[in-house]
């Protein structure tokens, strides 16, 4: 059972899958991944962090994926006041709508299985110059050597500052002040 706090979500385990801090950086993401506005994908929702940022953008359709029970309860609740967001219960990998083509895709989920299908993947979801992000937990030259295999896009990654509150974390899933938030364009 997934532990819902103010500034926080905890999973089963009590290990933090998003925290407030990551505020900004999710913010940035919303920027890049509405910047064409249109129609966007995000893939996982958390604690609805980027979700905010990207209704605030002048978009036409927010399809929303998440894969667990509570959290997925959580985003229904949410979206009741938007009329443009489409929630999916599902894993990402099974659920993508297979007629619809997206101009921003933001990809932020917790222990991922199907990671590794994401980026050589998601282009036959994307529109002409389509946008993807996703929270990265990289260096930049690791970022960097893993997206030069993908064929179909340039990666642009803008730096920016952050302070997650490493001395209160029991996992300390990001422990640097600097984030490269990536870009992805076809």
């Amino acid at each position: 059972m997934y532990t819902f706090l103010k500034d926080k979500l905890l999973d089963e385990e009590g290990k933090e899958i998003m925290m407030e801090w990551e505020t900004s950086l999710m913010e940035e993401h919303a920027k890049i991944v509405t910047a064409n506005g249109g129609d966007i994908l995000e893939i996982g929702f958390g604690m609805g962090i980027c979700s905010n940022f990207i209704q605030q953008a002048n978009i036409n359709t927010h399809t929303i994926i998440e894969i667990h029970n509570e959290v997925f309860e959580r985003l229904l609740e949410w979206a009741k006041d938007k009329p443009n967001v489409i929630p999916i219960k599902g894993d990402w990998f099974d659920s993508i709508p297979k007629d619809k083509k997206y101009d921003g895709i933001m990809h932020d989920t917790w222990e991922e299985k199907n990671w590794h299908h994401f980026l050589p993947n998601i282009k036959s979801s994307l529109n002409p110059k389509g946008i993807v992000s996703f929270y990265n937990s990289e260096t930049e030259e690791s970022l960097k050597n893993n997206c030069n295999n993908i064929k179909w896009s340039t990666l642009d990654l803008k730096k920016i500052k952050v302070k997650p509150p490493i001395n209160n974390m029991k996992y300390k899933y990001y422990d640097r002040n600097i984030y490269f938030v990536p870009k992805l364009t076809i």
